[in-house]
């Protein structure tokens, strides 16, 4: 009789596994967060047609290239992506409140929502900024993927912002799925103060470069509140840790 010895999966391999898994745990979400893309699309587009979207007012030329088209579904889609950013930090603050008060099932289902989401974010994002290529006001590969490489002078700096924090989202949101080669250490400084970075530079992209809250208008008031638990959830953390 021979005896079966199982052998343990690498570390290679649980990664591998565990994206599968997320990427298929993330269909529905990302399915979701296109939906609301095409809602956010569709409040959009009947706002130009009635004239009084401020991206139109603000560069009339869209409309008559078509170009308006392309830059209003690539805003729907950053819209959504700023949404599932804050849902993803949220998750992700809220993984040791859960550790420390023992509530280990709603960590577990936090910490695999927090992951999935992740990827829907980095998936939106490209989807974002590929999209700004065809509105027709002189962007292309390089004004698009380079800071300050912009013809829109006003949105040089705004664009720039969200540029680097589109380099900083896509390697470090899925950097989950290397924190072996990394190291646990390491991989927990990079995702503890890289990300939070992320996001308040994208947060800071949409302030600065978004037509709709530039005017301090009730969205403007609207993406201000959402922060607030942002801040709470870091400051429970911070406290709970101590």
């Amino acid at each position: 009789m021979t005896l079966a010895i199982p052998i343990p999966a690498k570390g290679g391999d649980r990664s591998q596994r565990r994206l599968r898994d997320d990427l298929r745990a993330a269909v529905p979400d990302a399915a979701l967060a296109l939906v609301l893309s095409g809602v956010v699309f569709a409040i959009l587009a009947a706002r130009i047609r009635a004239g009084v979207d401020p991206a139109l007012l603000e560069m009339p030329r869209m409309m008559r290239t078509g170009g308006i088209w392309p830059y209003t579904a690539s805003q729907a889609v950053g819209w959504a992506a700023l949404l599932w950013s804050w849902i993803t930090i949220l998750f992700g603050v809220s993984l040791p409140v859960w550790s420390r008060t023992r509530r280990l099932g709603i960590r577990e289902i936090a910490e695999r929502l927090h992951r999935s989401t992740s990827l829907t974010v980095v998936g939106l994002i490209v989807i974002h900024a590929v999209l700004l290529i065809w509105d027709r006001m002189g962007d292309n590969l390089g004004t698009v993927f380079v800071p300050w490489m912009t013809h829109y002078l006003p949105g040089r700096f705004p664009q720039a912002l969200g540029i680097i924090s589109f380099y900083l989202a896509v390697p470090v949101g899925p950097s989950f799925y290397l924190r072996d080669r990394f190291g646990p250490r390491t991989w927990r400084l990079l995702h503890r103060y890289i990300i939070p970075a992320v996001y308040m530079l994208a947060v800071w992209h949409t302030f600065l470069y978004g037509s709709d809250v530039r005017l301090h208008n009730p969205l403007w008031t609207v993406l201000w509140a959402l922060q607030v638990p942002i801040v709470a959830a870091f400051v429970v953390r911070v406290l709970v840790r101590r």
